[in-house]
C-alpha cells in the first residue's frame, strides 16, 4: 500500500508545478471561491456588484471547502490543495476500493496516467473532485453492507451529501454502485441498509425539483439521443486523455493500454479472494458507456455532458482487472510505475513550457489595473502550442481573484452559479452575459456595452481597436494590453 501512497503524492505534481496552469476554467473557480470567501471584505468591493445565491448551485461543496481552507492558506493555495486532493485522492480511493474488494491495490497505479485528462484541461474541478469521493464511497458502502453499524452509516450518509454538492455525475455513479452492491436478499435489513442513502436522496430530489439547474439536468436526463456509433467511437480518445498537441499523450495512452491488457491477461491465472458480489461493479462502466452513447454533448450553458463519461469508463474498469501473482505481478507493477512516471514528467514539461513561453507579461498587465475596478476581458488569442483547448479563455478572472471588482466574462446570473448581479448592477445590456460572450470578443460592441460602463479592458492579442474618446492604452506587452476608459 505504501507504493500507492507514493504514487498518489507524485500524482499531485500538475496541481502545483506552475503558477498559472494551462487549465481553461481554473480562473473561474478561483474567482467564485474569492467572491464567496471575501464577499464582506470592502477591499474587494464585491457587495457593490453581486449577491450570493448559494442555495441554487450544485457546486457548493467545492467552493465552501475552498473558502474554509482559504482562512488558513489563502484562496490560491486552497485551490491547489483541492486540485491535489483530486489527483492524489483518485489514486488512493482506487487503492482503498481495490483492497476492500479483495483485489491487489497495486492496480491503482494504472489510474495515475488517467488523472491527467481532458476534463482536467477544461478545469471541471467540482466534477473531478467528486471522483475520489465516489471511489471512497463505494469502498465504504461495501464495508457497511458487510457489517452495518451507525458509524459507517453516518459516514456514508455524510459522504453522499458531500458528493452531491460536488457534482451530480459521480454522485449518480455512487448511487448505481450502492444499489448493485446492496444485498437485496436480506429483506429484513432493508431499512438499515438503505438508511444512509436517504439524506442525499432528499437533497438531490429537492435540487432537481426546485432549482432551475436541477430542472434542466432532469430534462437532459430524460432525453436520449440516437447514437452515431462511428462518430462516438472515433472521438473516445479525444475526450479522454488527448491533452497535448504533440503525440506524447498518445504514447502515454498506448503504453498504459498495453500494460493494462498484459496485466489483465497474465492475471487470469492468479488466485484472488475477491469479495462476493464484487463483479456487480461491472454495472459502472456499462452505465458510463450507455450515457456516453446516448447523452448530448451539451445543452444550453451545461457543457460538456457526454464527454465526461469516457474517463469515468476507463477508471471504473480498473476494479474489474486482475493483478498477476509472483514475478509477473512485480513486472506489471514496474511497468505501470514507468508509464505513470513518464506521464507525470510529460505533463510537467508541457505545463512549464506554457508558463515560461506563453503566459508572458500577464502579471504586469494585472499590476496596471487598480483594485475594485470593472474589467472586461477580451481574449482574441486564446489557444496554446503547449496544450489543447483554450487555456487563456478565462484568464481575466485572475484579476478578480487578486483585486476584486467585477469581471466579464462571468457566469454571474446563470442558474448554476453561486452569485448573481445585485439588482440594477448588471453590466450592459443588462442581466447575465449572453451565451459565448467570451468566445466572440470581436462581436462585443465598444460603445453601449464596453463604454462607458467598464473602467478597464484587458486584452490578449491584437484585436481591440477602440474608437477615439473611449479607451486609451496604459500597458502593452508581448501578449497582453490594458486599456483605461477615457474620462
Amino acid at each position: 500500500m505504501w507504493l500507492c501512497v507514493l504514487a498518489a503524492v507524485a500524482a499531485t505534481i500538475p496541481a502545483w508545478i506552475v503558477r498559472f496552469p494551462p487549465i481553461e476554467d481554473l480562473p473561474y473557480h478561483l474567482a467564485a471561491m474569492r467572491v464567496i470567501h471575501s464577499f464582506g471584505d470592502p477591499a474587494f468591493g464585491f457587495r457593490d456588484h453581486y449577491v450570493l445565491t448559494l442555495g441554487r448551485t450544485q457546486y457548493l461543496g467545492y467552493y465552501a471547502l475552498g473558502s474554509v481552507l482559504s482562512y488558513v492558506l489563502g484562496v490560491v493555495a486552497a485551490n491547489v490543495v483541492l486540485m491535489g486532493a483530486y489527483f492524489a485522492g483518485t489514486v488512493l480511493g482506487m487503492a482503498v476500493l481495490l483492497r476492500t474488494l479483495g483485489k491487489d491495490p497495486r492496480l491503482s497505479l494504472l489510474s495515475v496516467p488517467l488523472t491527467m485528462n481532458v476534463m482536467v484541461l477544461l478545469g471541471l474541478f467540482p466534477f473531478l473532485l467528486g471522483i475520489p469521493l465516489m471511489l471512497f464511497g463505494l469502498a465504504l458502502a461495501v464495508r457497511y453492507f458487510d457489517d452495518p453499524d451507525w458509524k459507517k452509516g453516518i459516514g456514508l450518509a455524510v459522504l453522499g451529501v458531500a458528493l452531491f454538492y460536488l457534482h451530480v455525475v459521480p454522485f449518480g455513479l455512487l448511487a448505481v454502485g450502492f444499489l448493485v452492491l446492496l444485498p437485496w436478499r436480506r429483506l429484513r435489513d432493508w431499512p438499515a441498509l438503505l438508511a444512509p442513502a436517504l439524506p442525499s436522496f432528499a437533497v438531490a430530489s429537492w435540487w432537481s425539483l426546485f432549482t432551475e439547474a436541477g430542472k434542466l439536468t432532469r430534462q437532459i436526463g430524460s432525453e436520449r439521443s440516437a447514437p452515431n456509433l462511428a462518430t462516438l467511437l472515433s472521438s473516445v480518445y479525444r475526450w479522454m486523455t488527448d491533452v497535448f498537441p504533440d503525440d506524447t499523450d498518445e504514447r502515454t495512452f498506448v503504453a498504459l493500454l498495453a500494460v493494462a491488457l498484459l496485466t489483465a491477461a497474465m492475471g487470469q491465472s492468479s488466485r484472488e479472494r475477491v469479495r462476493a458480489g464484487a463483479w456487480r461493479l461491472v454495472a459502472l462502466p456499462v452505465v458510463c458507456a450507455w450515457f456516453w452513447f446516448t447523452t448530448p454533448e451539451g445543452r444550453d450553458y451545461i457543457w460538456p455532458l457526454a464527454p465526461r463519461f469516457p474517463i469515468l469508463f476507463a477508471l471504473t474498469v480498473i476494479p474489474l482487472l486482475r493483478m498477476p501473482d509472483g514475478w509477473k505481478g512485480h513486472w506489471a507493477t514496474m511497468a505501470a510505475m514507468g508509464v505513470a512516471a513518464y506521464g507525470l514528467f510529460n505533463t510537467s514539461a508541457h505545463f512549464i513550457r506554457f508558463q515560461q513561453q506563453e503566459v508572458g507579461d500577464f502579471e504586469r498587465a494585472l499590476d496596471a489595473i487598480p483594485p475594485r475596478q470593472k474589467v472586461a476581458t477580451l481574449i482574441y488569442d486564446r489557444g496554446s502550442s503547449s496544450v489543447n483547448f483554450s487555456p487563456f479563455l478565462h484568464f481575466g478572472s485572475y484579476y478578480q481573484v487578486r483585486k476584486g471588482g467585477l469581471v466579464q466574462f462571468s457566469f454571474a446570473g446563470y442558474p448554476h452559479w453561486p452569485f448573481d448581479y445585485a439588482p440594477g448592477k448588471a453590466p450592459p445590456p443588462g442581466g447575465p452575459a449572453r451565451r459565448r460572450w467570451e468566445w466572440t470578443p470581436e462581436s462585443v460592441p465598444v460603445r453601449g456595452e464596453l463604454y462607458p460602463y467598464y473602467d478597464y479592458v484587458l486584452a490578449r492579442g491584437q484585436g481591440f481597436h477602440p474608437p477615439p474618446g473611449t479607451f486609451r492604452q496604459v500597458f502593452v506587452g508581448s501578449h497582453w494590453s490594458v486599456w483605461q476608459r477615457e474620462p
